[in-house]
Order: structure tokens, then C-alpha cells, then sequence
């Protein structure tokens, strides 16, 4: 199996796990993933071509959840520059903050797109957005309430989902 399927089949298991609030099986899931995408990436950067910005993405999520923060930027940054997926605005200001690199982390969920239909998750940027400009929170802090938002959005989303006939049209553009 090529490394990219198989990443992005752990991810999807990953995603499923954390839906279901199975965390130690998400992390099982998403360390097999990231390990098809350091193949998958090394693979890629050895024939002198570009990943698709839907696995730098995945990859970058799966960087994130195991704490791989500085991985996380640089396959972020490249999703970032070829195209604008929300997740990848989210997860980069998550290692930015966890990495204590502020203005980076304000920049980058400043940066999320407007256009997705993401309630739960805008109204929570918003809060940590003016509170991080004032000065009101910490870093930590600021991660644990995004992680929280991503959390109730992904369970509002799944129901959505459920009454849909596609269920790949929420929420759309997610990236991958």
C-alpha cells in the first residue's frame, strides 16, 4: 500500500476515534499515520515533487496531536502557501501557541478563513484572538479552549452529517 493511502486511511481512523472519545486509540491511529507520511513526505521530496496540500494537512494535524509542533509548522506552511484549507490555519496556530511563538499563533487563526461554516469554532477565535491581543490568557490556555472548540464543532458537525444523504458536504472544505 502506498505510504500516502495509508496515512490518510490512519487518519481517518484517528478522526473516528477522537469522534468517539476514544483518545489512546486516536493517538494509536494517528502515530501510524504520521509515520506513512514521513515516508510518504521524505518519498515525495527525494523525486523533487510537491505533496498534495490535503496530506500536508493531514500530516500536520497528525504532527500536532503527538506534540510534533515544529513538523507541524513546516508542512503547515507549505499547505498554507498552496492552499487555503481552514484546518491547517487551525492546527498551525495550535503548534505556533504550543511552541510559544505568539504572534505566529495570532496570525495564523487570524488567518482562518471567514468563508467556512464553522460557528463554534469562530466564536471561539474570536475570544482567544482578543484575549491573547490583550494580554488576558496564556498560551496554554488560549490551545485548550481551540482544542475544546474543534472538539463541539467535530460533534455538531457529525450530527449535521447524520441528516445529510452526502455526508462528505459538511462541513465543506475541511481539506481533506
Amino acid at each position: 500500500m502506498q505510504h500516502s493511502v495509508k496515512g490518510q486511511k490512519n487518519f481517518e481512523r484517528a478522526r473516528s476515534a477522537e469522534e468517539r472519545g476514544e483518545y489512546a486509540k486516536a493517538k494509536e491511529f494517528f502515530e501510524l499515520s504520521v509515520d506513512a507520511y514521513d515516508h510518504y513526505l521524505a518519498q515525495q521530496r527525494d523525486k523533487g515533487k510537491q505533496p498534495f496540500p490535503s496530506h500536508l494537512v493531514m500530516a500536520g494535524v497528525g504532527f500536532v496531536r503527538l506534540g510534533r509542533n515544529e513538523d507541524a509548522l513546516t508542512v503547515l506552511d507549505e499547505c498554507i502557501r498552496r492552499k487555503e484549507i481552514p484546518d491547517a490555519y487551525l492546527h498551525a496556530g495550535y503548534a505556533a501557541a504550543k511552541l510559544g511563538r505568539k504572534d505566529d499563533a495570532i496570525a495564523y487563526w487570524g488567518a482562518y478563513p471567514a468563508w467556512i461554516e464553522q460557528p463554534v469554532i469562530h466564536e471561539a477565535l474570536r475570544e482567544v484572538l482578543n484575549s491573547l491581543r490583550q494580554d488576558r490568557s496564556s498560551l496554554d490556555d488560549a490551545c485548550l479552549v481551540m482544542a475544546q472548540a474543534i472538539h463541539r464543532q467535530d460533534k455538531d458537525n457529525a450530527k449535521l452529517r447524520k441528516g445529510t444523504p452526502d455526508q462528505h458536504t459538511i462541513p465543506a472544505n475541511r481539506g481533506y
